[in-house]
Order: C-alpha cells, then structure tokens, then sequence
C-alpha cells in the first residue's frame, strides 16, 4: 500500500512549484515561439538542463519563463549556471516583446558562456527566453549545460514567512522563502542553504524521530526472536521429558516377565529370606581330650 502512495504522489512532488526541474533532451523537446502553452508560468525557481546533444538539426533550442509573482512585486529573474559549460555551447537570455515590468525598457539579452559561466544574470521583465546554441565545428569536450533560474520580487522582503534575500546576489530583490534550506542553491553564493541543520529546533528533528524508530525496531526484533528462542526450547524439553517417561515405561514392561517349572524354584530358593543361625553362649566341654597332631611328623594310614 505505502508503495502504492508513493508512486502516486512521486508526480505531485516533483512538480511543486518550489522544486522543478526541466530537461531538453531532444530537439522535440525544444520550444517556439508559437507554442506558449508549454511556457513555465507557476515555479518559483526552475532547473533547466540542456542536453549536449541537441541543436545539431536546429539552429537553436529555447524555453520560455514567467515570473509568477504578482505583477506589482514582479522584479525579474536572477539566473546562474549550476556547472561550467563547454565552449561549444552558447546560453542567450533574451526578454520576449511586450513584457517588460511596470517603468521599466527592455533589458538587453545576455549570454552564457565557457568564458562568463561564473558570472550571474539579472533580467528585468516577467517573460524570458533562453535560447541553446551549439558550435557544430568544435571538439571541445560535451557537457550538459545547467542553468538555474529564480523568480524575483521586489524588497523590502521583510515578511520572513513570503520572502528571504540573496543578500549577497540580488541585495535589491526577494526570493520565496520555500527555496531557503530545500536541498538546491538558488542563491549563487548558496547562501540560502547555509546553517540549514545548525539552527536550533523547537521540536524532535526528523533524524532524531528516524533513529528512535529504527532503535525501537531493533529492540523488537530482539525481544522477538529472545522470545521465540524461549518457545522452542521449552517446546524442545517437553518433547525430551515426553520421550524419556516412555522409555522408562517400556523397559518397566520388558523386566515384568513371568517365570516358571525349575527356575521358578531356583529363584525362589534365590530370593528366599535368609535363615537366622542363633549362636548360643559358650559351654565348657567336658569330653575327652583334643586329639593334638604334630603336623611335621608324617601320618600314615593304619593297615589291619
């Protein structure tokens, strides 16, 4: 059953707005223009990952951004590459028309590359475009190329249960406060995952709620087979004191054997009790003399 809930949710969970991720693993898998439908519009913060093997049929790959943020606290994107990418690969970050935010003229695009992938990029309009490229002549080593790209709001982020500050990246923007400590830097300093764990906590931590489980399961599982162990060798001695009583029983039978004719009598003269010889004090004796024989003097038989 738990497995069953599992596989269920699995989609759920991956697709949370506060978690996502998107993959372009094929030049089908690349967007137009045309087809808006496929824009991301409700993450806060989205993964995307370039395979190197696309744009080889295509002159491009691209995939379209939307802030969700509220048109009037909408501040832009902040973008980083998670890793560095290879030189024959291009990332161009571009605004769609007409999407500008509220006072603002359109940003120029900027563009990733082997040379700037340590750098960050701030766009500010709610719709970008990010657009792959790839040098068919070059041999540089592939690599899928990772950009990370945040939803920005407008300070002040004051209100610690919406928003948290990259106050190191965007000291002027907010990002939502579900991004802090969830495992990913969406910060390019990683600043909203540091003292994730240190932080003192108001209840019981979940490892510490994960190692009492599993010590109490051990415990019983002790305890279980501590039990069972007791069990059978009880079982294992009544089975013993069962097998010895009638052995005892048997051999009982086989030495009550009727016995009869001469040997009965002998072992009635056998077992009879024995006789009491009275021994009746000493008489003197007045008869003749005891007859003395020297016994180293040879006696020889009287003939007649």
């Amino acid at each position: 059953m738990k497995y069953i809930f599992i596989i269920c949710f699995l989609p759920v969970i991956f697709s949370s707005p506060y978690y996502h991720e998107i993959e372009i693993n094929s030049d089908d898998d690349c967007w137009s223009s045309e087809n808006n439908n496929k824009t991301i519009d409700k993450n806060y913060a989205t993964l995307v990952k370039f395979s190197p093997k696309i744009a080889y049929g295509k002159d491009s790959c691209s995939v379209f951004i939307t802030n969700p943020w509220l048109k009037n606290i909408q501040n832009g994107f902040g973008l980083f590459l998670s890793r560095e990418m290879d030189c024959a690969s291009t990332l161009t970050i571009d605004c769609l028309p007409n999407n500008n935010l509220i006072n603002q003229v359109t940003p120029a695009p900027k563009q990733f590359t082997c040379h700037t992938s340590k750098n960050k990029i701030e766009m500010l309009c709610n719709t970008i475009r990010l657009t792959y490229k790839r040098n068919l002549n070059s041999e540089e080593r592939k690599r899928t190329t990772q950009v990370q790209v945040v939803a920005l709001a407008k300070e002040p982020c004051d209100d610690s249960d919406i928003f948290f500050q990259c106050q190191m990246d965007y000291p002027n923007s907010c990002i939502d406060t579900k991004l802090q400590c969830n495992g990913r830097s969406e910060c390019p300093s990683g600043y909203d995952e540091r003292n994730c764990h240190n932080a003192p906590s108001d209840g019981i931590s979940i490892t510490a709620i994960i190692l009492i489980t599993l010590a109490l399961i051990m415990l019983f599982c002790i305890l279980s087979t501590v039990l069972i162990c007791c069990c059978c060798r009880a079982a294992f001695n009544g089975i013993v004191r069962r097998f010895r009583s009638k052995k005892g029983n048997n051999t009982i039978q086989k030495g009550d054997i009727t016995i009869s004719g001469e040997d009965a009598g002998l072992m009635k003269g056998l077992t009879a009790p024995a006789t009491v010889v009275e021994i009746l004090p000493q008489q003197q004796y007045t008869g003749p003399p005891a007859l003395i024989i020297n016994s180293t003097k040879p006696i020889y038989p009287r003939l007649e």
